[in-house]
């Protein structure tokens, strides 16, 4: 049974119970409710607490959490998304292109959530995907492995830093870009596209060129705002379209699908982790990059040059 533990620290001394955790750690009411219902669930220093109970300065309040959720169907095909990271509280996987984050009508039970059903670390957990990925683009996705870690992970100042990588058709003149233009949906047309238009949601990627070719560009992306299809549709938008993505406009000869992947994470957990995960290229990317700009490619992505930095 997962338990979380939390020091009173000096500010919240003879505060009540319910105050100090989801005042200080953001803890929902929905899991104090499941904690109360289990035996020992809320304990102050090893003792019985109550929720309406002041807690003291030094001491250790311990939350249980529920073992078993209602989850997903094991996944039982071939395709796997390796491990990047795992603790107590995260779970960062590496998706492979074509598998879809959640289940749907035509993706019943071979999801990332299905897949995540079968690891042990997950057994009887619910999944819990703090942002998603397109079922066609590759990369880490991080998983919260209970409510308290979800709820954290997805408060402002919390959110992960991500940097995805991008084969462009072209490439904008400056090296380093930011668009900002708001999105919407395409309501004349396929309605999964997203179009930018005024009126829609803000939206604002950073787009950094890595490498230049003659017809093409790898390029280091990071999002201020995570709205759907953001990266293909900002770059289709400054005439840079993904390549593989033929629902954007982009040349499919170099790869079959949209070229993004999410290459690395950084991010500080609900304990105060430092986590760094770096999601190694899938086999088509890396051939494309390497037939377009050979052995460039390894040096610019090279993680270990001292000092290197993308931003």
């Amino acid at each position: 049974m997962p338990v979380l533990h939390f020091v009173v620290p000096p500010e919240w001394d003879q505060k009540p119970l319910s105050a100090f955790l989801r005042g200080a750690h953001q803890l929902s009411g929905t899991t104090l409710r499941a904690a109360r219902r289990i035996e020992g669930g809320l304990t102050l220093d090893g003792a019985f607490i109550r929720t309406v109970d002041p807690v003291r300065a030094g001491a250790t309040v311990a939350v249980c959490l529920p073992d078993s959720e209602r989850g997903y169907r094991p996944y039982a095909g071939s395709l796997e998304a390796p491990v990047l990271y795992e603790d107590s509280d995260l779970l960062i996987l590496n998706k492979p292109a074509g598998m879809p984050c959640h289940p749907s009508k035509g993706h019943p039970n071979d999801t990332l959530a299905n897949l995540c059903a079968g690891l042990p670390a997950m057994a009887g957990r619910a999944f819990r995907p703090i942002g998603r990925l397109d079922r066609d683009t590759s990369g880490a996705v991080l998983c919260a492995k209970h409510p308290h870690s979800a709820c954290w992970m997805g408060l402002p100042g919390h959110r992960p830093e991500k940097t995805y990588l991008a084969l462009l058709c072209g490439a904008p003149g400056e090296d380093f870009v930011t668009i900002d233009a708001p999105l919407t949906r395409d309501g004349e047309g396929d309605d999964h596209r997203r179009l930018v238009r005024s009126g829609g949601l803000p939206a604002v990627t950073h787009c950094r060129i890595l490498l230049r070719a003659e017809r093409f560009s790898l390029a280091a992306l990071r999002l201020e705002t995570g709205r759907t299809h953001q990266i293909r549709a900002h770059m289709a938008w400054l005439g840079c379209p993904l390549a593989g993505d033929a629902l954007y406009g982009g040349d499919c000869g170099p790869i079959t699908r949209q070229a993004l992947h999410c290459w690395r994470m950084l991010l500080t957990g609900p304990a105060g982790q430092t986590v760094s995960a770096l999601a190694p290229l899938p086999a088509d990317l890396s051939a494309a990059l390497s037939a377009l700009f050979g052995s460039a490619v390894l040096s610019v992505l090279d993680t270990k040059e001292e000092g290197k930095k993308l931003w």
